[in-house]
Parts: C-alpha cells; sequence; structure tokens
C-alpha cells in the first residue's frame, strides 16, 4: 500500500503546488498520510489486529485505503477546479466528478480545466478503476450476495432440480437442472429484483432534490447503471450530486454482479450437462480406451498391468477428462506420495513417517532409492512437537549428531 500511496501523493503536492492552492494545513495532511506506513508499522499492526474482526464483518478492511484515496481526490479538485462561472469546485463537485471518472459513467457535466489537473486525472483513472472502485465493488457485493443467495435458495426450493440416485442408496448422486428458461429465470431474478428496485428506489430520490419526472429519473438511473452515462440529463443541486456519488458506486457494481452471474451461470449449466452426459454414459470400448489413455499419460513411467482400471483410478480419470482439475495440477501429488513412499510398497503408511523422521535434510532432498535401507543416516531427528495447520500435521524436529553433541538450532 504505501509504494502506491507515495506516487499519489506525490503527484497531489505537484497539483497542490502548481495551483497556487498549497495550505499549510493540506501539507499536513498530504505529508501525514505519505508516511503513515512507513513509520510506525508496529503500530499499525497493533491497531489492525485490534479492529480485525470488526473490519471482517463491514468490509473496512478494504474500504478504508479507498476512503483515503477518495478524500485525497476530493482536496486536490475542491482546491484547483474552477465552474465555467467562476467559484470553485465544492468537495461534494469533486466527489461526484471523482465517483463518476471510477466507475466508467463519465457525464461529461464537470471536468478538468488545467493542464495540471489532466495530468492528474489520467493517474487518478487508471489507479481509481484498478485498485479504489474494486474495493468499493467488493462491499456491495458482501452486502449484496446474502440476499441474492437466499433469493436464489428459495427459487430452487420452489423450483428443484430434477435429482438421480445411482446406486439406489437414498441420496441425490447428481442433479439435472431443468429448462433453460426456468434455471436461467430462477438463478437470475434475485439480481434483476435488486437491480430494479435500486434504479427505483434512486429514481425516487432525484424527483425530490431535481425537476425531474420519475420517467427521466428512472431513465437517468439505468443510464448510469450501464455506464453508458450519456449526459443529456444533467444534476445541478449538490444534494442530487452526493446521492449520485453513492448510487453510482452501488448501481454499476450490481449490474456488474448480475452480468457475471449470467456468465457463472452459463458456465456452470454447460459443465452440469457435460458431467451427466458422462455419468449416464455405458462403459463402452471408447470411453474405457479415453479414460486408459489418461492414465497412462497422467503416469506414463508406470507399466499397466492389463487388468483395466481400479476404482481410484477410475475416479481420477473421469475428473481430470471432465475438466474439473487438470494434469498438470494433479502430477504434483504423484510425485510427492513417491517421495514420501520411503518403503517403496506403493502406500504411505505409519512406517514411511516414522522412517522419514530418521532422515537428515540431506537424504530428503536426494532422489528416492530402490532400497530405501541402503540409506546413509548421518543425523538422528527426535520428534519434539506436532502442530496441526489447516488439517496438515507438521512436525518440528531437533537435529542432533550421533556423538550426542547439541546444536544450537531448532
Amino acid at each position: 500500500s504505501s509504494l502506491c500511496l507515495q506516487p499519489l501523493h506525490s503527484a497531489c503536492a505537484l497539483v497542490l503546488a502548481a495551483s497556487g492552492k498549497w495550505t499549510h494545513h493540506t501539507l499536513q495532511m498530504v505529508d501525514a498520510g505519505s508516511r503513515k506506513y512507513v513509520e510506525n508499522p508496529d503500530d499499525c499492526e497493533v491497531v489492525q489486529q485490534r479492529r480485525s474482526r470488526h473490519c471482517r464483518m463491514c468490509g473496512t478492511t478494504r474500504t478504508s485505503p479507498a476512503i483515503r484515496r477518495m478524500i485525497i481526490f476530493v482536496i486536490v479538485y475542491s482546491n484547483t477546479e474552477l465552474h465555467d462561472d467562476g467559484p470553485s469546485w465544492t468537495a461534494i463537485d469533486a466527489l461526484y466528478f471523482s465517483t463518476a471518472t471510477m466507475s466508467t459513467v463519465g457525464y461529461g457535466d464537470l471536468s478538468p480545466g488545467s493542464d495540471t489537473t489532466k495530468c492528474f486525472t489520467i493517474l487518478m483513472i487508471f489507479f481509481g478503476i484498478i485498485v479504489i472502485f474494486p474495493r468499493m465493488a467488493w462491499v456491495v457485493c458482501f452486502f449484496s450476495d446474502p440476499i441474492t443467495s437466499r433469493g436464489r435458495a428459495l427459487l430452487e426450493w420452489l423450483f428443484p432440480q430434477y435429482e438421480v440416485d445411482i446406486d439406489g442408496s437414498g441420496e441425490a448422486d447428481y442433479k439435472i437442472p431443468r429448462h433453460p428458461i426456468v434455471y436461467y429465470s430462477k438463478n437470475m431474478l434475485p439480481s434483476v429484483s435488486l437491480s430494479i428496485w435500486l434504479q427505483l428506489a434512486s429514481a425516487a430520490v432525484f424527483t425530490t432534490v431535481e425537476d425531474w419526472s420519475f420517467f427521466d429519473a428512472f431513465y437517468h438511473c439505468t443510464v448510469t447503471a450501464t455506464t453508458v452515462g450519456y449526459g443529456d440529463v444533467t444534476i445541478s443541486a449538490q444534494e442530487g450530486r452526493l446521492w449520485a456519488s453513492l448510487r453510482m458506486v452501488l448501481s454499476v457494481c450490481i449490474v456488474g454482479e448480475l452480468i457475471t452471474t449470467i456468465g457463472e451461470l452459463r458456465d456452470q449449466r454447460v459443465a452440469q450437462l457435460e458431467k451427466i452426459k458422462q455419468l449416464s454414459r455405458r462403459l463402452d470400448p471408447g470411453l474405457l480406451h479415453q479414460l486408459l489413455g489418461c492414465a497412462k499419460r497422467l503416469r506414463p513411467e508406470v507399466d499397466q498391468d492389463g487388468l483395466g482400471l481400479t476404482e481410484l483410478e477410475f475416479a481420477l480419470t473421469m475428473i481430470i477428462e471432465l475438466g474439473i482439475v487438470k494434469m498438470e495440477e494433479v502430477r504434483p501429488f504423484i510425485k510427492q506420495f513417491r517421495k514420501i513412499d520411503v518403503s517403496n510398497n506403493g502406500r504411505v503408511g505409519i512406517e514411511d513417517m516414522h522412517f522419514m523422521h530418521k532422515l537428515s535434510l540431506e537424504d530428503l532432498a536426494k532422489p528416492r532409492l530402490a532400497n530405501p535401507q541402503t540409506r546413509s543416516i548421518k543425523m538422528a531427528y527426535r520428534v519434539d512437537d506436532m502442530v496441526v495447520i489447516e488439517s496438515a500435521a507438521v512436525f518440528v524436529v531437533r537435529p542432533t549428531p550421533l556423538d550426542g553433541s547439541g546444536i544450537g538450532f531448532r
């Protein structure tokens, strides 16, 4: 964060100095902000630990840096820009312009007037779109996702998918999606309803602060939500621009979530139908040859016994053929298994674990021999403790030479 902040604060300082609007108060704000992350990192870490639980609940971990940067933009534009009729931009004008820029709406009713602020705006465009606006979008989705998820769950309960039980155990092994109209309608309805409700509520607010009809206000909100931003309906009141600054973030993010949901649903349906196709397919020579070829490519150095696929080989090759995982992602785990299998019997058990504890770090780094008993053990290891990190057992060991002398290394 400090690496990103330093160029931004420097640019703010240059803009304010060039415009002659530099004040002692502004200097202190910019200077303090640029040093905040490098002077007292321990203090910042302590504060972060104290507030971590509340930050995770309300999303301030992501929004606080964005808010600070928005304040910087507001300070710069409100101290440097003028309206065509003379007065300076207010803080609301600066916030309105910054939000319209970062959300890519770009009404065009406000624009930078000097070459210095135009250069700063170029920097702000890329920085805002890449860094600040995604953080704001995360917060909006943080609150909107539970609403849309519950709506989809309710519609799924009303219009459930068809369940299939492969082995007759009474448990559904997979589900068949309904007709595309039903499938997309029930999954898109919560997001569409939330977006329409937001545009209607925003239009109602604009009719109270602007001299607009409800239709013009709804038209303006829809154009804004899609980031088209014609600018033909101009916001003139300060209250309207303040509400527009908040509404632009909400509307653009929710419509973006709606568009993302369409792509996710399409990919999910294609993958689900392909999975159903494979699960309902009979074992024929083509499928068997396909799976055997996948197993051979997965372990080319292993000679096949000609007896076919085991249960786990069948499941793994089917998962690979469906594209759920890639073969390149599986091979490292096969190599890890062979390195752990020090007994070279094709299985990993307690015997392998005990034997690996007797090996030195140098021996563990060497390629595994065919006969593990021929290894030369230089160091004796004693297990001091075992720590569980995310369900993975990690043993903390202390190397001790065989001659009994102690080593101050752990």
